[in-house]
């Protein structure tokens, strides 16, 4: 009985020592999955948290990549994550800070500066965007930096900055539609035309189409005076006049040619304002006002005639001066020399200073235009109005003098060609003039009214 006993105290202690040796074997193996140094402990939460921030649980990313920003400040790579998150975890705040802090610790870290300057680009602060990556260009040039500052520099105004940062931005990256864009936009501001029409082609050409992006490149074309570019005669069936047709804007049909067409290239004024129009610009008056320019200044007066006159009631008052001018010049065209006063004088009303100055002009061009058709008293009717504008004008009084002796009238030519030398002394055709006053002058008893010009003498 006893040894029974003896055996199974025997096999309960053994049992117990098993049971024992078990409890405190578990222990010792925990180590394993627990990392035991901060460091070995901050990685394990930095992988953590990289995976949940790419499977798009950015507060519990952020959670784990503090955590382990905590443990670890060494790491930039922690904290750059950890800002990462916070960004997308809309905590803007909390991320500018965190890569502020970067940047003062290591001024180089060119990526922090980056996102850093996309924050603040996305925020509209662009002087803190031109303050963040400016440093950084003696580190790395890269296209993302290039294109943050030239953006900075547009909207604060520096346009001159603006243009070398998307040049340079443009040579590491030369399929940026959106670049290629506003480059045109500082060259188109800066009337250098022909490079921002480049500018807009290679945005078109990279994918880029937009109502207002075609209206610019009008805009570039109507200011090199490609008004409808190199016309050609093409085959378009069931065509409609001033159309858009595929690459062609169809002008007018050919006579006595079915389905053909003379129609202008895309690379061409009225084709883009067209385009700009059929994707959405609107039917808008300053846009039928540049369509109009571009047929007057193609030298199509008619067309373009009726265009101001169809528009003119539209026309917004303080386009109203400009809009008279161009309708004036339309009305000249056609040989309505009336009108083309009328309307120039409706301009000088509106706006005296801008046009006042236009209207000698207009009369000599007038006054030309009815010599050139031989009639020679309307030529001497706007010579005067002319003289009338400009009083002490000496080209304008030998002008009228020329006239008078064409039409032999030499008593009034000979008082302008003195009223010239009275104006200018020193004129080169002096002799000339004086010979021909000589020349045409009768007796003081014949001619009472050159007894003035004789206290003139010696002019």
């Amino acid at each position: 009985m006893r040894k029974q006993l003896i055996t199974i105290t025997v096999a309960a202690a053994c049992m117990g020592g098993i049971i024992s040796a078990t409890s405190h074997a578990a222990p010792a193996t925990a180590p394993a999955t627990q990392p035991a140094d901060p460091q070995s402990k901050a990685e394990k939460l930095f992988h953590e948290g990289t995976d949940a921030l790419y499977q798009g649980n950015y507060e519990k990313a952020a959670g784990l990549l503090a955590q382990a920003v905590a443990l670890d400040k060494s790491k930039s790579s922690y904290r750059m994550h950890l800002a990462r998150a916070y960004r997308y975890a809309g905590k803007n705040r909390e991320a500018e800070q965190l890569l502020e802090e970067i940047l003062k610790q290591t001024p180089d870290h060119v990526e922090a500066g980056q996102i850093l300057g996309e924050m603040y680009a996305r925020g509209g602060d662009w002087k803190k965007v031109a303050g963040t990556l400016e440093p950084l260009l003696k580190y790395r040039h890269d296209y993302t930096t290039y294109h943050l500052l030239a953006e900075a520099q547009f909207n604060l105004g520096d346009l001159e900055s603006a243009r070398r940062y998307f040049e340079e931005a443009l040579k590491l990256n030369p399929r940026s539609a959106g670049d290629h864009y506003q480059l045109g936009n500082i060259y188109l501001s800066g009337n250098f035309f022909a490079l921002a029409a480049g500018s807009y082609q290679r945005a078109l050409a990279e994918g880029m189409s937009s109502a207002v992006l075609h209206y610019k490149l009008g805009s570039a074309y109507f200011n090199l005076r490609n008004y409808f570019g190199q016309t050609q005669e093409v085959m378009v069936k069931s065509g409609k006049t001033e159309t858009i047709s595929q690459e062609w804007f169809l002008i007018e049909p050919v006579p006595g040619k079915r389905d053909m067409w003379r129609a202008a290239p895309s690379a061409s004024a009225v084709y883009q304002v067209a385009k700009a129009v059929d994707e959405g610009i609107g039917d808008r008056p300053d846009i039928r006002f540049l369509m109009a320019n571009i047929y007057l200044n193609a030298g199509r007066f008619q067309r373009a005639h009726e265009m101001f006159g169809q528009i003119e009631k539209t026309v917004p008052k303080e386009d109203k001066a400009l809009f008279f001018y161009y309708y004036a010049q339309s009305a000249f065209g056609l040989g309505k020399y009336d009108e083309y006063l009328t309307r120039l004088q409706e301009a000088i009303k509106l706006d005296e200073k801008a046009y006042q100055a236009t209207l000698v002009d207009a009369y000599l061009k007038v006054a030309e235009q009815y010599n050139q058709a031989g009639d020679l008293d309307k030529h001497i009717e706007y010579l005067n109005k002319a003289v009338g504008q400009s009083p002490q004008t000496g080209s304008l009084h030998l002008l009228l003098g020329s006239a008078y002796e064409e039409a032999q009238k030499y008593e009034q030519a000979i008082t302008q060609w003195k009223m010239v030398l009275d104006l200018e002394p020193e004129h080169p055709r002096r002799t000339e003039l004086t010979n021909l006053i000589g020349k045409y002058s009768r007796a003081p008893a014949t001619q009472p009214a050159t007894k003035p010009a004789q206290k003139r003498e010696g002019l």
